[in-house]
């Protein structure tokens, strides 16, 4: 008797919790490569593209669509050209009629051989392309719109293509070199930056004008403001950030793309994130809080209410979330680590990816507030009851000492009080497992290499080792140390990913990709740590 009323309360209990839940969850690990920029929502499909070091024709940049609510994959393109570093944010147009003819929606990728692709959002297949100039690099940075043709930053200037057929309308080169250098269309014509602490205007009819605001790069799109146009520029020693080619303060290094909403800008650091308030007079920072981001910022916006997420660039990962002034949460994944790129959000979707090449994408209807408050009431009468229920029906059994139903009741009670304290339970984690890759010890190596760090380099088809040097913290100091002990020359650059090696005694090739005792490392070679026994390998891309 006493077995059925248990049961039917905590099938009472259990029915409006699962009819009040409708969050579905689904994630995608790619198999390598990073996830620098925001993922697009259009409709029910999301686009995510790769981007990192490869090795092999089979480790290649892709662009991708899934279904956004079940997870399942529509398309996926693969370059079979693009080198790396493939960071340029993707750029979705409507279809549309001008007067260099019509377009339907149009998917539009940069990359970094120099390519532009315009795709099918329904199938990936290519409609068009065109090539831009390439040295070392091509496009990495921002696309705009204007009418009836897309403005792509080129590494030397820009360029300008039909979205009807591709045809090149405009070809302007800047004669400096430029990363991550988003461009920005004004009333003057098209704003870029670039490596040199430049800024460039260059006028629809391709004259080019160029202001030098100090020693630094710019690796933005240049933000318009009722004020002149604001520029965070990385330099040697943090960052500076100007308005109308005036200083208006400083802050950390690498900072990351700034966005504007309303009266505000938001940037962040590697130290800080930042809100700056235009008012009538000027802009200038009204606030900062500790936060280490310097990847992409993304804006929500619903109920009227404004959330600025901050991807967490640390071993811990995650997601700053602001107000206009602090920071007011945080949040994460069970996966999470180094992260760049801004979140992708539609109506009641998000979608995240990170640095290790996961995406996650949370879909959740949200009922009307009347609804929800409707049934959150109904919800909690329910526990307040059942759990009184069988609160007395546990004590009428210990005062008969029936110690079997009093079990089963017991049982039964804590059960539902647990569920009715912490109602959303995780019973899902996604769990990301890398295996080991076992590193052989070399035969040739002195036996007192043994128990320190190692570090091997292929260059121009010869190999290169040295052990038992100090043992160093980071991938970055070993190198340093091992070259100069060896007389290898290097070329390094600070790049959007931190410290780039790029030639070691001169050869580039296509770039080059360490390992950690045979693994690849999802941080730079600055912040890849290292073990006092560890193995690290460079080899040509």
């Amino acid at each position: 008797m006493m077995r059925v009323p248990s049961i039917l309360l905590i099938l009472i209990l259990c029915v409006p919790l699962a009819q009040a839940s409708t969050e579905t969850t689904w994630t995608h690990e790619f198999d390598a490569g990073y996830i620098t920029t925001k993922p697009l929502i259009i409709d029910d499909t999301v686009y995510v593209r790769t981007s990192g070091f490869w090795t092999g024709s089979d480790d290649r940049p892709v662009v991708a669509a899934f279904d956004v609510h079940t997870g399942e994959e529509r398309w996926t393109y693969v370059s079979q050209t693009s080198l790396q570093h493939d960071m340029a944010p993707l750029f979705f147009v409507e279809s549309g009629t001008g007067d260099c003819g019509d377009w339907q929606d149009l998917l539009i990728v940069g990359w970094v051989d120099g390519k532009v692709t315009a795709h099918s959002p329904h199938d990936g297949s290519i409609l068009w392309e065109n090539q831009t100039e390439v040295e070392l690099f091509g496009i990495t940075g921002q696309m705009a719109l204007e009418d009836d043709r897309i403005i792509v930053p080129t590494r030397t200037g820009i360029a300008s293509f039909c979205l009807a057929n591709g045809d090149q309308l405009l070809d302007a080169d800047t004669g400096n070199v430029g990363w991550r250098n988003g461009v920005s269309i004004t009333e003057d014509g098209y704003v870029i930056g670039d490596e040199s602490g430049h800024l460039h205007t260059i006028a629809r009819n391709g004259t080019v004008s160029t202001t030098y605001l100090g020693e630094g790069k710019i690796r933005h799109a240049p933000i318009e403001t009722r004020h002149g146009l604001f520029v965070h520029m990385q330099t040697n020693t943090g960052s500076s950030m100007y308005l109308n080619g005036s200083l208006i303060g400083s802050a950390g290094g690498s900072p990351a793309m700034p966005l504007m909403h309303g009266d505000r800008i938001y940037a962040s650091t590697i130290d800080e994130w930042i809100s700056i308030l235009c008012d009538t007079q000027t802009c200038s920072i009204e606030s900062t809080v500790p936060f280490r981001s310097y990847g992409e910022l993304g804006l929500r916006i619903s109920n009227s209410s404004v959330e600025i997420w901050a991807p967490s660039n640390t071993p811990d990962g995650g997601w700053g979330v602001f107000n206009q002034t602090s920071l007011i949460r945080m949040e994460h994944t069970s996966f999470d680590t180094y992260g760049t790129a801004a979140p992708g959000f539609s109506e009641g979707i998000l979608a995240l990816g990170n640095d290790a090449g996961i995406l996650q994408v949370t879909h959740q209807e949200s009922p009307s507030e009347e609804v929800r408050s409707e049934n959150s009431s109904l919800i909690q009468t329910i526990h307040y009851f059942a759990i009184l229920g069988l609160f007395l029906l546990l004590c009428r059994s210990f005062s008969m000492l029936d110690w079997a139903q009093m079990m089963k009741i017991g049982s039964a009670f804590f059960l539902v009080l647990a569920i009715a304290v912490v109602p959303e339970l995780s019973v899902k984690l996604a769990e990301k497992t890398t295996p080991a890759n076992e590193i052989e010890w070399d035969a040739s190596w002195p036996n007192e290499w043994k128990q320190t760090q190692v570090i091997v380099f292929e260059i121009d088809g010869e190999e290169r080792a040295i052990g038992g040097l100090e043992p160093q913290d980071t991938v970055y100091e070993l190198t340093m140390l091992a070259c100069q002990e060896l007389g290898i020359q290097t070329q390094v650059e600070q790049q959007y990913l931190g410290a780039y090696m790029v030639a070691f005694n001169e050869s580039a090739g296509d770039g080059w990709e360490f390992t950690i005792d045979g693994k690849r490392s999802p941080v730079g070679m600055a912040e890849a740590q290292l073990g006092e026994t560890s193995i690290v390998e460079w080899r040509p891309v």
